[in-house]
């Protein structure tokens, strides 16, 4: 991730590179023996702590996997080499046949409807709040209520996700190396009570984001609560209070 920062640091060091480097520039991508620049895993997320840094400028290798990112007030200058982004700093624009690939438009496909669902108007008022503020639900009641159908209902009446929002659940996924069937969908994850408190909560020996996670921006449903593990429900006390995940590993 650093590979390209890192040798524009040494050739502005031994005064190979002449021009200033802007302060609030950003360089990422992986550097080759030739000097070209590759990819590497976790770019979106790299693009999107640019934002937050308030960078103004990102230069970036090409990765045809990942659609075009668009972002108010930081501009991408996709690069092939080294050399692209000193003939950049000098004012030279190198020519690009690079074609960005847009974020493909889906229609809205929502398999089970909240407006299929008769009766239980409270609990539907209750869940049309929580899906208007965000808040956390847990829902009681006798086997074969309908607990689990309201639940699963649910994502269908949260509103699509926003182009940042979309980003955020594509570099999660990317990340966690799974499947991403939708993308303005919020997503609807529901672990097993059988599931471990490492892949609910994320980490492993090469730490990767749990169901907690992957839920970002959308439903985590833990059916049979009761079932999970005291140190399972336990750990997710420090996710729910704070909104962030904090891992710790030897490595």
């Amino acid at each position: 991730m650093f590979d390209l920062a890192i040798a524009l640091g040494i050739l502005k060091s031994g005064n190979f590179i002449q021009e200033r480097i802007p302060s609030d520039a950003g360089f990422i991508g992986a550097l080759s023996l030739d000097g070209t620049v590759l990819p590497v895993e976790g770019m979106i997320a790299a693009v999107l702590v640019a934002k937050k840094l308030e960078l103004k400028k990102l230069f970036l290798p090409y990765d045809p996997s990942i659609p075009s990112i668009e972002l108010d007030n930081l501009e991408l200058t996709y690069i092939s080499s080294l050399q692209d982004v000193i003939d950049h700093l000098a004012g030279r624009q190198p020519l690009s046949f690079i074609e960005p690939r847009p974020i493909p438009k889906e229609e809205k496909v929502v398999e089970r409807d909240f407006n299929q669902i008769i009766g239980h108007e409270f609990a539907k008022r209750a869940l049309e709040i929580a899906a208007a503020g965000e808040h956390y639900v847990l829902m009681d009641g006798p086997p074969g209520c309908g607990k689990s159908l309201l639940a699963e209902t649910f994502p269908s009446i949260l509103p699509p996700l926003s182009k940042e929002a979309q980003l955020e659940k594509m570099s999660l996924y990317q990340l966690a190396g799974a499947s991403n069937y939708s993308l303005t969908m919020p997503p609807y994850r529901h672990p097993h009570h059988s599931a471990s408190a490492v892949s609910l909560i994320g980490g492993g020996t090469n730490p990767k984001p749990g169901e907690v996670s992957l839920a970002h921006r959308g439903v985590l449903f833990l059916d049979e609560l009761a079932e999970f593990s005291k140190k399972t429900l336990d750990m997710l006390r420090q996710p729910l209070e704070n909104e962030k995940v904090t891992i710790s590993r030897g490595r």
